[in-house]
């Protein structure tokens, strides 16, 4: 190439010079080529001065096409523009949902809260606008993970240009290098060829490094979200429902207005009632996997309890808590040096007694004789109010002892027993959203005061705040308080107020009215009467020896030895009844165990449900919706990825918006005009299937400079943009440009060329 004929310089003759100096054809040829440097907005008819300058041009030899157009480099935002517009897509998907993976934007939870007083919100937050943005940030992910490659290519190729023509010297880059990146080969699998063979010197450069590390980022972002942000569904708050009001354990010890002995009617009323068939929809156990359960097997079950809310409640979006009792009988035989001594002789302790001896076949030679006999004794230590008035965890336990013998033709059976009831009492979290809807375990300390305090996604549950502050104050003291009564009236721990479950079971079972006390008198006054008009229960009470009922406030003694034929044969069968029913009843020590666990469940129902109500349950199953979820974890990990994605892809565009650009792209077209530029002899078209044998583009230099020779004397040097050594190419001076892209002359130039400033 002839470097000092690619420039085009305007030189103005003298001022006053009138004729010219080389001849009429010079001129001629000096006008037209001054009218075709002349910008189209240049009166030549009305110049600033007397006389129009001459403007002379030199065109070279091989003149090609566009010589005679220049322009200025000017720099390009528009992919730093679009950057910021594809960023902002980005940005804000991401955003969205890594806070609606955590909370919604519309309000500071997804669930229930309360104020600072501990007031539930009358006026729930509507949750349609996060909805909105959440399907707005899933759609615009969609859109940008298609678009993120193709885009960081096209920002890749942009900034490539400036990378080309920013090199510290002519020689810093090879055409083969300029090749890779105008190939994008960033996005070519060919390449890892070349580096595996070492030959990343010939073929790569920094730039090429940073593209390939932008396009790992951009292709592993979307999957790395995909990953770390699932969807899930949730239930939003709608409307507080109060379901009613329960009985409060903080007021298991207060006194109760009931008549003595009520309770007891109730829970023998339900002994009585009850099988092992029956659905008890109050029975839970830990963790609610048995949602119907009976008392069939209520020992096999996994920590059975209490609770006076229906099995499986679900109180929906916030957490409620409810009262559970749980009682577990122990039983063990034990020796006559444990039994208590003399339990009947302290009218405070609870002592029954009751038997039956019958001879069979009285005065024959071979008179047998069938007896049974069933004590039940409970101290006073055990027959006093065990409740504490607290919601805190309490527990207590409650010893009875029994004496049993059953003697018959048959077999013979005596034990004496120890039956420990363990009751535990507190609260518990009900079923819920927030918990998996699975009931939660029996907690240590009260529950309310969190709701109270204004505790998240909790709605208070007790109205009488003075009374539950009392209630507090008393957590963890002991109440040593007993309820007044009488202890020298007959039964007097029936007088109790809210009795133990055993105690209460006790009394149902061997108290006054109890199926032990009066069976004898009722079957055979039933039986009798079936038979008999004239035979009634007075028969059985006769002075003659032959029959003795004999009763007393703490014992029941039944002797029956009737002689009359017509009642033998249904004291005979009374007695069998009951001895058949000790010997089930007590031999089986798990039998009894179930037995005595069913009882106290019960009791403990009926005497729960006798309280006043001042618990209040509330419920909201809330709507469905579909929200992000993610870990912290998950989205710091998703974050610094995007984060450093965002930041390359601006660098490279601020990089390739701050410098003038002799093209906009480096592309195809590009290398079409620099393989122009490199002449036509050594650009032959030859077939290659592998450019890499291809020496000559190792040799080539890539870097794209300013190659113009300009005149010393040139009032508007005009450079020429080219390859190898030059001079860099700046913002403000004209570049041969093709005609399209041709820049009029601006007004300083104008000036200078006239000489006028």
């Amino acid at each position: 190439m002839e470097e000092h004929d690619s420039q085009i310089a305007l030189r103005p003759l003298s001022s006053r010079t009138t004729e010219p100096q080389n001849g009429p054809h010079n001129q001629d040829e000096t006008r037209e080529h001054s009218a075709h440097q002349m910008p189209p907005d240049f009166d030549l008819t009305h110049p600033p001065h007397d006389e129009l300058p001459v403007y002379t041009r030199a065109p070279p030899g091989n003149q090609s096409l566009g010589r005679g157009h220049s322009t200025t480099l000017h720099r390009s935002t528009f992919v730093l523009l679009m950057t910021t517009y594809f960023s902002a897509m980005v940005i804000y998907s991401w955003v969205i949902l890594a806070i609606l993976s955590f909370r919604p934007v519309s309000t500071r939870s997804w669930g229930p809260h309360t104020d600072k007083y501990g007031d539930y919100p009358r006026k729930m937050p509507n949750y349609a606008m996060d909805g909105k943005l959440y399907q707005s940030a899933r759609i615009i992910q969609s859109i940008a993970s298609v678009l993120i490659l193709p885009w960081t290519s096209a920002v890749c190729a942009y900034a490539a240009v400036i990378f080309v023509q920013k090199q510290k010297d002519g020689s810093s880059m090879t055409m083969r290098q300029v090749m890779n990146l105008a190939d994008r080969r960033w996005m070519d699998g060919s390449l890892v060829r070349d580096l595996i063979t070492g030959s990343w010197k010939q073929h790569g450069s920094a730039f090429l490094a940073l593209a390939i590390f932008a396009h790992f980022l951009a292709l592993v972002i979307y999957p790395i979200q995909s990953i770390v942000v699932n969807a899930k569904s949730i239930h939003v708050p709608t409307h507080l429902n109060s379901m009613g009001r329960i009985s409060d354990l903080a007021y298991m010890r207060a006194k109760s207005d009931q008549t003595p002995g009520t309770d007891v009617i109730q829970t023998r009323n339900a002994l009585a009632g009850v099988d092992k068939h029956t659905w008890r929809p109050q029975l839970w156990d830990d963790g609610g996997s048995q949602k119907f359960s009976t008392l069939f097997n209520l020992s096999a079950m996994n920590d059975p309890f209490f609770s006076p809310l229906t099995n499986g409640f679900n109180s929906g979006v916030f957490r409620q808590y409810a009262p559970r009792i749980n009682s577990s009988t122990t039983v063990r035989s034990i020796q006559e040096n444990e039994y208590p001594i003399n339990c009947e002789s302290d009218t405070a302790n609870l002592f029954a007694n009751y038997s039956s001896v019958r001879n069979v076949y009285p005065g024959a030679r071979y008179s047998l004789t069938k007896s049974w006999t069933i004590s039940a004794c409970m101290l006073a230590s055990n027959t006093t109010s065990p409740w504490k008035e607290t919601r805190d965890r309490q527990e207590f336990s409650e010893m009875l002892y029994l004496n049993i013998s059953v003697q018959d033709t048959e077999s013979f059976m005596s034990d004496l027993l120890e039956i420990r009831l363990t009751t535990t009492a507190g609260y518990f979290e009900l079923p819920s959203y927030l918990n998996n809807q699975t009931a939660g375990p029996l907690l240590d300390n009260d529950p309310t005061g969190a709701c109270e305090e204004g505790g998240y996604g909790c709605v208070p549950q007790t109205e009488s705040y003075y009374y539950y502050k009392r209630i507090r104050r008393q957590d963890g003291s002991s109440d040593n308080s007993t309820t007044t009564y009488n202890k020298t009236l007959p039964w007097a721990p029936m007088f109790i107020s809210n009795k133990g479950p055993l105690l209460s079971t006790a009394l149902a079972i061997f108290g006054p009215g109890s199926f032990l006390s009066t069976f004898f008198a009722e079957y055979i006054t039933l039986t009798s009467a079936m038979f008999d008009d004239e035979l009634s229960g007075d028969a059985i009470r006769t002075s003659s020896g032959s029959s003795e009922y004999v009763a007393s406030d703490s014992c029941v003694t039944l002797y029956l030895a009737s002689s009359i034929t017509t009642l033998s044969r249904y004291v005979s069968a009374s007695y069998d009844i009951m001895a058949k029913w000790l010997k089930d009843m007590f031999s089986d020590k798990e039998i009894l165990t179930n037995t005595l666990d069913a009882a106290a469940f019960l009791a403990s129902e009926r005497q729960f449900e006798q309280l006043q109500s001042y618990y209040t349950i509330y419920q909201d199953l809330g709507s469905e919706m579909m929200v992000p979820d993610s870990s912290l974890a998950g989205v710091a990990v998703a974050s610094f990825f995007l984060g450093l994605y965002i930041l390359i892809l601006f660098a490279l565009s601020l990089y390739g918006s701050l410098y003038p650009r002799w093209t906009l792209r480096l592309d195809s077209f590009a290398m079409f005009r620099l393989g122009a530029a490199f002449g036509q002899d050594n650009s032959t078209v030859l077939v290659t299937r592998a450019n890499c044998d291809v020496k000559l583009l190792d040799e080539i230099p890539g870097v794209v400079r300013d190659v113009g020779d300009v005149a010393d004397d040139a009032i508007i040097p005009i450079g020429r943009v080219g390859l190898g050594e030059g001079k860099p190419l700046c913002a403000g001076r004209r570049y041969e440009c093709y005609e399209g892209d041709n820049e009029p002359l601006t007004i300083a130039e104008k000036r200078k060329i006239t000489g006028h400033y």
